[in-house]
């Protein structure tokens, strides 16, 4: 390949490619182990495509073989042999090919037929003998060949699939003379229907030469976070010649043709605490905030609107050949799939096979432009080889592997304990409870394993251990859990009780469940106290916090207090007491009007009547 022939990016839209790079391509083909493999059969036929008026034929020499043909029919017949198929696959696994000699003597060698054929084999003449037996051999290839690998101690691969898809990527490759042989063109697979995804090739000649007089449409959807995108988009591109960079919109963004856009925005996410007000009711319980509310509301009101857009697009969508859809959760994703205009064209509905950004129209731009042109790519490098392993090593490490499999296979105790801890800790007590009926788990249930749950052998242990005041009283009161249980150290639940409100859930539960229950001297429960007298206990205890802490205040600022005090007066020294100097010197009176000299003796001889009272 030559890499001397330039292009532009914006001849690279897949849709609208020009004929020199549209002839170039040509599909590769790999192995399992990403090894470049000729393909068995070509994919475009010339009845089909026109390639150009004299073109050159690739196939006047089989490279796996080493033979040569005068016609391209012979080199078709030739790579649908057993002979030629057998070379592939000896090279996929790094042997060199052989020789028609060879591969008759290697089939003699290893044939495995049933004895009333080999019984015919024998009688029939010497010259016929190959023949018949080289017709019968097209379904023992493989096990030709693995004996064939065990005899050269060369580890044989299971997986010997040779496709254009074995790319391990979300690409499929092409060659072309406009790229050196370190790269290839990519195209995304979600590009192609099932029935395209064989004929890759054809589908792209196909996409550029459309019989049809309509033009084709996809649909592109976005929704996250409260924010919905979609549009409707040409696979036709605008003309952009002569235009300029915009921003951050490039010219392939520009190209971009939209028949339809649409974007909604709604508060639906809690600010820095992150998911859905849906998705947080699930899993903490509903809040009764009126953000929470509004978030509610938002989520309706935005199905409702994606609703009401899908409707509206009903004309569209039914003709897409393609409808990518980006959702976080399958919440999201049903509002299309279950949408009847999306159902009835299903087999075009996919999912964008990269990352995408927050949805916005300009992000359906930059998506439909990752998916529509050519990529260029690093050819893949091909796994290494891996070597034989003795049958031996092998059947021991099986052996091993199955020994251990089995010493860390979880019980159905195990599951269980598993499985209803989970819920319990949760506080998922409906759950719970529906679990155990369905599984027919006793309430008093012993959770394995033993050595492990030995100080919380049952759920009311742990979950008077973990501080679970409210599955205390559901197990207790609705569960009819036993209290009386010990555990190794011969201590029932309410002994592990550390919290004083779990305690008085347990005391709660004797007053409801009555004296008769059970005996409550055995699990070790206080005295039983009702909702109201809980409450008071709770009030007076609440009342003394308060009071400790109102006393703790005023003691701090009493010594936040004299601790000043006792600092200004360091500053300021012992001093000396000022004698009423100040009333001796007489003001100067001059220069105030009557009416101020007046209010002026008032305020003195009312600062004198203070001090004798003060004397006094």
């Amino acid at each position: 390949m030559t890499s001397e022939t330039t292009f532009k990016k914006a001849d690279l839209y897949i849709y609208d490619l020009p004929a020199k790079i549209l002839q170039s391509l040509r599909l590769i083909t790999y192995d399992s182990s990403l090894r470049e493999v000729d393909p068995v059969e070509t994919e475009i036929e010339e009845s089909k495509i026109e390639v150009s008026k004299n073109p050159v034929s690739d196939y006047s020499k089989c490279h796996v073989c080493g033979l040569e043909f005068q016609e391209l029919r012979q080199n078709r017949d030739h790579r649908r042999t057993d002979f030629h198929i057998f070379n592939v696959k000896r090279s996929i696994r790094g042997l060199s090919s052989v020789d028609e000699s060879a591969f008759e003597s290697i089939l003699r060698e290893h044939k495995n037929i049933a004895d009333d054929t080999e019984s015919e084999a024998d009688n029939d003449s010497e010259g016929s003998d190959s023949e018949e037996f080289y017709d019968e051999k097209s379904t023992q290839l493989d096990d030709v060949l693995e004996n064939e690998m065990s005899r050269l101690s060369v580890d044989v691969d299971q997986d010997t699939t040779v496709s254009h898809l074995n790319t391990r990527s979300a690409q499929i490759y092409f060659n072309s003379n406009f790229l050196p042989n370190t790269e290839v063109f990519g195209i995304y697979k979600a590009l192609f229907s099932n029935a395209q995804l064989s004929v890759p090739l054809q589908s792209v000649w196909q996409w550029n030469n459309p019989t049809d007089q309509s033009i084709p449409i996809s649909a592109l959807f976005m929704v996250a976070g409260g924010h919905f995108a979609g549009a409707i988009v040409s696979h036709q591109k605008a003309n952009v010649d002569g235009n300029v960079r915009k921003g951050d919109q490039d010219l392939q963004e520009q190209a971009v043709i939209f028949l339809e856009h649409k974007t909604f925005h709604r508060y639906t996410t809690r600010r820095k605490q992150g998911g859905s007000q849906s998705a947080m009711d699930q899993a903490k319980g509903k809040a009764n905030s009126a953000g929470s509310s509004l978030r509610r509301h938002n989520e309706a009101a935005l199905r409702t609107d994606i609703a009401a857009l899908l409707e509206e697009w009903k004309p569209y969508l039914s003709k897409c050949q393609n409808i990518f859809i980006r959702a976080h959760n399958n919440v999201e994703r049903k509002l299309f799939t279950e949408n009847k205009a999306i159902k009835a064209n299903e087999g075009s509905v996919k999912s964008f096979p990269f990352t995408t950004g927050r949805p916005t129209i300009s992000e359906l731009r930059r998506s439909w432009c990752e998916l529509t042109y050519l990529k260029k790519v690093a050819k893949p490098n091909p796994l290494p080889l891996k070597k034989a392993v003795p049958v031996s090593d092998t059947l021991k490490t099986s052996t091993a592997s199955k020994i251990e499999e089995l010493k860390t296979a979880k019980t159905l105790e195990e599951q269980h304990t598993e499985q209803m801890l989970q819920y319990l800790k949760k506080g998922k007590a409906p759950l719970l409870l529906a679990y155990m009926r369905k599984h027919k788990v006793d309430v008093d249930f012993r959770l394995a394993p033993l050595s492990k749950y030995s100080v919380t052998p049952t759920m009311l242990h742990v979950a008077s251990q973990q501080g679970l005041k409210q599955m205390v009283t559901i197990l207790l009161c609705n569960m009819k859990c036993n209290p009386c249980l010990l555990n190794s150290t011969g201590k029932t639940a309410w002994d592990l009780a550390k919290d004083a409100k779990v305690k008085r859930a347990f005391q709660l539960a004797r007053y409801k469940l009555g004296e008769d229950y059970t005996d409550w001297l055995k699990s070790h429960v206080a005295e039983p106290l009702s909702r109201e007298q809980i409450e008071e206990l709770e009030r007076e205890e609440t009342e003394r916090e308060d009071k400790e802490t109102r006393t703790a205040i005023e003691q701090e600022l009493k010594a936040v207090k004299e601790k000043r005090k006792t600092e200004v007066e360091a500053r300021r020294g012992q001093g000396r007491t000022l004698e009423s100097a100040g009333m001796s010197v007489s003001p100067n009176l001059n220069s105030l009007s009557e009416d101020q000299q007046r209010r002026l003796m008032r305020e003195q001889r009312a600062r004198a009547a203070e001090a004798r009272m003060r004397k006094q």
